[in-house]
């Protein structure tokens, strides 16, 4: 037979005002802590101290969040395996992102006679629109995760917020032959949609990519002398999210003992 021993991780205390305006709090509380309704003291309902003399039970944890830094690093690792063929094999077509930090968008030995060697894809994040068809109001935690080693507190953790994310990709190549590649591999991976797992330090999710358009923005009356210049422009959404503040509350705890009945 297994018996529940709940513990509580925090305590109730009832705070009355003096009549000097001091504060005196009853020992006799102590051992019979006061119901959560209305007091019967002066002062109000009774307030829930835990944890070193915290007066809230809830807590607001707030973060800093790069925006949507987490998804333009996604898509880079995304869209980098595009094969190009050569002459006995292929290679990956080098992709970087538009206004990203340095460590992500320069490319290593990319000048070939101080010019970019074709062909090269660029990931340029254009706009975003809140995606009313997948909020929900933050009234329920979908996840909850302890935030101290004796497992006192836990964080609730809330569904985020819902973005269309737009997303542009640039294709230059110095043949057609390169860019058709590039189409053809970008294309049928939106079949009609493209899903990858994305962590953004927060929340662990898959984002989905759909709505692709294609358009041909080549440059069509180069000369014979001038290099040719092929530029496909692939413009598509990412349903992403941005993550918000989790809640830090109290915990009550309970440990399941086992007795030994015997059978006599």
């Amino acid at each position: 037979m297994a018996i529940h021993d709940f513990k509580r991780s925090y305590t109730f205390q009832n705070v009355p005002k003096a009549d000097a305006g001091g504060l005196e709090a009853n020992p006799s509380l102590e051992t019979h802590p006061p119901a959560l309704e209305q007091s019967s003291h002066v002062g109000g309902r009774t307030p829930i101290l835990w944890e070193a003399g915290r007066t809230r039970p809830v807590e607001v944890e707030e973060f800093l969040q790069d925006g949507f830094h987490y998804l333009d690093e996604a898509m880079k690792l995304y869209w980098s395996d595009i094969r190009i063929p050569t002459k006995d094999s292929y290679r990956f077509m080098r992709t970087k992102v538009a206004g990203a930090s340095k460590t992500i968008q320069i490319w290593t030995d990319d000048l070939k006679h101080g010019r970019v060697e074709l062909p090269v894809m660029s990931i340029s994040r254009t706009g975003a629109t809140f995606n009313t068809e997948k909020f929900s109001p933050p009234y329920l935690p979908i996840n909850r995760r302890f935030v101290n080693k004796q497992r006192s507190r836990v964080a609730k953790i809330f569904r985020p917020e819902p973005w269309l994310v737009n997303y542009t990709l640039i294709v230059w190549s110095n043949w057609k032959r390169d860019a058709e590649n590039a189409l053809y591999q970008i294309n049928t991976r939106l079949n009609p949609l493209a899903e990858f797992k994305v962590d953004d330090g927060h929340i662990s999710g898959n984002v989905q990519l759909k709505d692709l358009i294609w358009a041909d923005s080549s440059d069509k009356e180069a000369t014979a002398d001038q290099y040719a210049k092929v530029k496909y422009e692939f413009s598509m959404t990412a349903e992403a999210w941005l993550a918000l503040p989790e809640q830090i509350v109290p915990t009550i705890l309970g440990t399941v003992q086992v007795i030994k009945e015997s059978s006599r």
